[in-house]
């Protein structure tokens, strides 16, 4: 297991034409190629939510693949970086 310092979670909302398109499902199979953990779901307002927790390098080879992915559909994003314990068990599509 990883020490602590060596783990991050990230918390990214993604706006644009980011609904009704595919983005959750794309967003679990890009995560599915990495050793991450988290969650992808739809907000109320519109936005699609990720939260991905794992090694630092993992996630960010995940984010920036999900961005490259799908950068013809996100306009903007606001990313917050938290600390703390692993949460997840997997990563998979959140349905509020």
């Amino acid at each position: 297991m990883a020490e602590k310092s060596e783990y991050r979670r990230v918390r990214i909302v993604y706006s644009g034409r980011v609904q009704g398109v595919g983005f959750r499902w794309q967003v679990e199979r890009e995560a599915s190629g990495f050793e991450v953990t988290g969650f992808v779901r739809n907000l109320s307002d519109g936005t699609v939510e990720m939260m991905v927790e794992g090694k630092r390098v993992e996630t960010c080879r995940m984010i920036e693949a999900v961005e490259r992915r799908l950068r013809d559909y996100w306009k903007s994003k606001t990313e917050d970086e938290r600390e703390g314990e692993p949460q997840f068990d997997g990563f998979s599509i959140d349905y509020l």
